[in-house]
């Protein structure tokens, strides 16, 4: 985007921006390495990265020119084209979020396919991640006093039948120096030339580029496959929606393995000029640059800042004080959905909205707020150029919904992903026409505005009664001693399922689950919907980038309706030990250990035990100590 071309302000703008012709017309790059050489040539002594490993106001900055970044992505494509790597090879890597990662990121997408990996992830999911991905080459960090990812690769580097040659990143260990498989990242990238291809591959649009894991939280992985086209389309329309500029700055604190921190603050900044700063390998998890956020913004003087949900919660927890933010004019989340009262305290805190954006790992991004256009609060936004959203109804996918009709998101846009490596996950998610079932709920106003209000799966079924969690959770963020609100769904032997709400207060902040619940029976006209229980929780359980874990909820509120259910026994001095786990299709079972005694008869124990949780929607397996 240049600064002669005007901002997308509405649903005009983006028809008038679409009636220019085709998207790719636009942006002639036919692949990633062709948009960021786009950009370093025509202004390669700009900053590109800005690196704080501390989080510290004082600390000296690792800063890369948009020359030497295109370098050094350049080297590590030589580099891996050089291990072997082509088209159809995965590079998989486990990285925090140092410059390390741009440079591989967007060199393995170059010489072959990018599998960015979370490495906080259990040795046996990430064996399975990688051998799903094929991996050739596997780019991790070395020995590290805080993390254990080398542990982790040292655990599974065996276990990934197509993996040659792993390249540790770091200082080198001397336990490594002699294992034929492993290289040292600095030594071997240092080897290759910076200032050409050493290869003859012109990556084509429809051309694999990237890997993102998801739905791997719960049950089996899977891996979520994206073409060249896929990649920088999400970043043009990211770029397009947000007015980035060559003036433009970005806080970028998601990790790499995450669809926005990878292509929605890193890719799309890199297509227009933008500079990047990276705060810190843990970004927001890392307490000093939380602490020091706001004289960090004063200091280095961001245009756009935004993370998931609960960053925004923490950043709101974090005193402002004298520091001067002005340069902030773009606050912009997603992710989850955020609570009505955030979003208010944000424009009090900081005179500004914030923004928020709807996409998905299979589809890119998908609609959100124009940054210079209206913001409605709950909403996030109108279709970004180029896509087409619609509502169906939940049983009939053929049932188009009008204005303000909630039903089932369903999108189609040049962001859709081809389909997961295992094809056997595309059922019920990709239709022949192009269009994908989201899963998620929402609506579309009459002025075109999408609002996301949970979860096709996270619907609360009440003796027949669909209760959308979002009813509960939004009047319960508006209590002022509310910080962050989830609402699930307790198994329940008489209605199936009755809502149970978990509040995470403010610092500070006091309140008891009655009052609590006292407040929500004020505001929630559906009676159903009115929770069974509030639950005050200190630390809402999130994924690793911030997001609310709904299935640790789920689970623990079904071994509440377990325990329920066994009081019988348990009052009659039975000792029981309850787990719920919760499988790839999210169904859940519960596994019970009975404490064996001499005055147990095992085999009546279990005829009751059968008898009491056949009430429930819930297998079951039981073991005796």
């Amino acid at each position: 985007m240049t600064n002669a071309e005007k901002a997308i302000v509405d649903r005009n703008d983006v028809v008038a921006l679409e009636s220019r012709g085709a998207w790719e017309d636009l942006l002639p790059a036919s692949n990633i390495f062709e948009l960021i050489a786009g950009t370093a040539a025509a202004q390669p002594n700009a900053p590109a990265l800005t690196f704080l490993a501390d989080g510290e106001v004082d600390e000296e900055p690792l800063r890369l020119s948009y020359a030497q970044l295109l370098g050094r992505i350049t080297q590590a494509a030589n580099m891996f084209h050089s291990l072997g790597v082509g088209p159809d090879d995965a590079v998989s890597f486990l990285l925090p979020n140092l410059p390390h990662a741009q440079i591989v990121m967007w060199g393995a997408a170059t010489a072959g396919i990018a599998n960015p990996v979370n490495l906080l992830l259990q040795p046996d999911h990430l064996a399975h991640l990688l051998t799903a991905a094929k991996t050739k080459v596997l780019v991790a960090l070395g020995p590290h006093p805080q993390l254990d990812v080398w542990q982790k690769v040292e655990a599974i580097r065996d276990r990934v039948p197509t993996l040659e040659t792993v390249l540790q990143v770091g200082a080198p260990s001397p336990d490594a120096e002699n294992h034929d498989k492993i290289l040292f990242f600095d030594q071997e990238i240092a080897s290759q030339p910076a200032d050409r291809l050493i290869f003859e591959r012109k990556a084509e649009r429809g051309d694999l580029s990237t890997y993102f894991h998801t739905g791997g939280t719960t049950g089996a992985p899977k891996l979520a496959t994206h073409t060249q086209d896929n990649d920088i389309y999400c970043a043009w329309a990211a770029a397009k929606m947000w007015n980035m500029t060559p003036q433009s700055i970005v806080f970028n604190v998601l990790p790499m393995f995450h669809i926005a921190g990878s292509l929605l603050c890193s890719l799309a900044p890199l297509s227009v000029g933008a500079e990047i700063v990276i705060l810190t390998p843990a970004g927001l998890r890392h307490l000093r640059a939380l602490a020091n956020f706001w004289q960090l913004a004063e200091k280095y003087r961001p245009t756009h800042l935004g993370g998931v949900p609960t960053n925004m919660v923490a950043l709101m927890n974090v005193p402002v004080g004298d520091a001067d933010v002005s340069s902030i004019r773009y606050t912009v989340t997603g992710g989850a959905a955020l609570p009505a009262d955030l979003e208010r305290s944000w424009q009090k805190k900081l005179g500004m909205p914030i923004t928020q954006m709807y996409g998905m790992t299979e589809i890119g991004l998908l609609a959100t707020t124009p940054v210079e256009g209206r913001c409605k609060i709950g909403s996030t936004g109108i279709r970004v150029p180029y896509s087409e959203l619609k509502i169906v109804a939940d049983d009939d996918q053929n049932k188009e919904l009008g204005a303000n009709e909630k039903g089932v998101v369903m999108a189609r846009s040049p962001g859709v992903f081809p389909g997961y490596t295992d094809s056997s996950h595309n059922a019920d998610l990709l239709a022949d026409d192009g269009w994908v079932y989201t899963g998620d709920l929402g609506y579309i106003d009459d002025e075109n505005y999408l609002y996301i209000t949970g979860r096709a799966r996270d619907v609360i079924i009440r003796g027949g009664h669909n209760i959308d969690p979002s009813v509960i959770e939004e009047a319960l963020s508006e209590h002022p001693a509310v910080a962050l609100a989830a609402a699930v769904g307790r198994l329940d032997a008489y209605a199936g399922e009755l809502p149970v709400a978990y509040a995470q207060l403010q610092p500070g902040a006091e309140a008891d689950p009655a009052e609590l619940r006292d407040f929500l029976a004020e505001r929630i006209s559906e009676r159903p919907a009115l929770p069974k229980e509030v639950v005050i929780i200190d630390t809402m359980p999130v994924t690793t980038i911030g997001k609310i874990f709904k299935p640790a909820l789920r689970r623990e509120q079904a071994a509440v309706a377990v325990r329920e259910l066994l009081t019988p026994l348990t009052d009659d001095g039975l000792a029981v030990t309850i787990q719920v786990v919760e499988g790839k299709l999210h169904e859940m079972s519960a596994h019970i250990t009975v404490e064996a005694s001499d005055a147990d008869d095992p085999a009546a124990v279990e005829k009751e035990i059968v008898a009491l949780l056949s009430r429930l929607t819930l297998s079951h397996q039981i073991e005796w100590t």
